[in-house]
Order: structure tokens, then sequence, then C-alpha cells
């Protein structure tokens, strides 16, 4: 992934002149400006986002300006964040920008001023056909957001497919209640909570996006699973995050409840009954 990530820094931006180094490699004397690649301390390997792990680029530039920074900055963004790459053994993987690793710093020994950035490395894979069918909670979830986002959206199920496009939606099932609490004899409510992970082009449209989902999740009250058996999921809670990680945690936590019909458990068949002929 390193050496996937530093051919397209060298490829994508000519200022640097191919000067991408790792940490142990650059020192005072390096000709800048120049790149050094880290790798961060989180590794995760998730269901949705398969194995993914935090990279850190930092532009090293000559001690003149911090303007100088932010145009290196924009390059770099522009070079990593949502692009597709491949590795030498061909593995695909995306990367993400999440911000800058820290405040802008002053390299005195370097010489040198710098600011890191963060993205998150996805390895990304091909989503299955048995992986593809989704939970009817899930599927109706999702089909309401596609009506409330727009056409501009694209809401995925389950996990993030090679190729995913922004702005996007993920929605996943993050736990479910079973066997459900119990309202009398005949009758079960059935929870599920869902986590909606939402990737926009930018930070506001990020926002905007929860803002809308979670406000009319709260008007909604209950959505509908089947029209034709008048089937509907209640929203019994729904909470926005903005600032929770979109890839790790998501942003939305959603809690959807049904009654449905307690299962009827048959009884062995009497065969025979024996008694004393008394009847009293």
């Amino acid at each position: 992934m390193r050496a996937a990530i530093r051919q397209q820094l060298i490829n994508k931006i000519s200022k640097i002149q191919e000067r991408v180094y790792e940490p142990h490699a650059a020192n005072a004397k390096t000709p800048k400006p120049y790149l050094v690649i880290r790798q961060g301390a989180e590794v995760e390997d998730t269901p949705w986002t398969n194995f993914r792990r935090i990279m850190e680029v930092w532009p090293y530039l000559s001690r003149t300006s911090f303007q100088g920074v932010d145009g290196m900055v924009s390059l770099v963004v522009a070079a990593l964040d949502k692009q597709l790459l491949t590795t030498e053994n061909g593995e695909v993987f995306s990367c993400v920008y999440l911000g800058n690793a820290g405040a802008d710093f002053v390299d005195d020994g370097w010489d040198a001023i710098t600011r890191g950035l963060r993205f998150a490395v996805m390895a990304l894979q091909p989503v299955s056909v048995a992986e593809a069918e989704n939970d009817p909670w899930l599927e109706t979830l999702a089909i309401w957001t596609e009506a409330l986002l727009g056409e501009a959206w694209t809401v995925y199920r389950s996990r993030w497919p090679l190729g995913y496009k922004r702005p996007a939606i993920l929605w996943r099932i993050a736990g479910i209640q079973e066997p459900g609490e119990s309202l009398g004899a005949v009758a079960l409510k059935v929870r599920k909570t869902l986590a909606g992970h939402v990737l926009g082009t930018n930070s506001g449209q990020e926002i905007n996006a929860v803002v809308s989902i979670v406000q009319e999740m709260t008007k909604a009250v209950k959505i509908p699973l089947d029209l034709t058996t008048r089937q509907y999921m209640t929203v019994d809670d729904v909470k926005g995050d903005c600032q929770s990680d979109p890839l790790a945690r998501g942003q939305i936590t959603l809690t959807l409840s049904r009654i449905v019909r307690r299962p009827i458990r048959e009884a062995p068949i009497l065969k025979e009954l024996l008694g004393t002929g008394n009847i009293q």
C-alpha cells in the first residue's frame, strides 16, 4: 500500500520531483519540497470496510510561509482522496482524507515547516451475490433514504463496494434484539439498531445530509415496510453525531422496531388418554 501511495503522489504532484520518502530516508539536507509517508497507529478490520489502516502524509517545505504548505496540502488531498489504487499484487484499496494529523509544525532541526495529513486506507473487496442479499428492513431504509436525498446520492447496503461513489451513505445492521420484547401471549416487539455512514464530497455536505436524515426520521415516526400488508417499522430512536468517524462508526444511529406474532410452538400430539373411569 505504501508503495502505491508513493507512486500516486509522484505521478500527480510534479513539484516534489519524485521526492517522497519514509521517515528514516529524509534528513535536514534533503532538497525541499518533499513528502514523508508515515503509517499511523490505528489498524482496524470491519465487515463494512474490510482492512482499514491510517496513513499520514507530511509535506516539508522551506521556512517561508504556511501558505505554501496550504498549497501542497491541496495537491496531496487531490491526489489521494477518494482514489482507487492498486498494489503490485493486484490488491485494490481506497484512500479517504480524514483531516490534519496535528497543528502546523516548525522543524528547527530540518529548517522546514510542515503539517500532517491523515488518510484512511480501506482494502475493499468485490461484493458477492450472497452478500448483496439484504435484510428487508435494511432494504426499505435504503429506498427511503434514496427518496429523501435524491439522485445525486448513492445508497449502499451492508458494506462499501469497489469503486464506491460520493456523495454516498452506507446503512448496515449494527445489532438485533432477540428474541424480542414480550407483548403478551401472541406478540413480540423486535428491535434492530442500524448505523448510517455518510460520505459527502465535503464536510458541509455530510453535515447537511446527517441533519436532514435525523430530522425526517423524527418526523416520520413510521416507515412502510410492506404497504400491501400494512406492515410498518417504527422509529424508536435516532441520533446524529457529525463528529463521529464516517468510516469506522458512522454518524447516524437508528433504532427501528416492529410488532410481530409470537412463534407458535407445536406440542406433541396426544395419542392416548388413560383414566380410572370415575368422574367426581
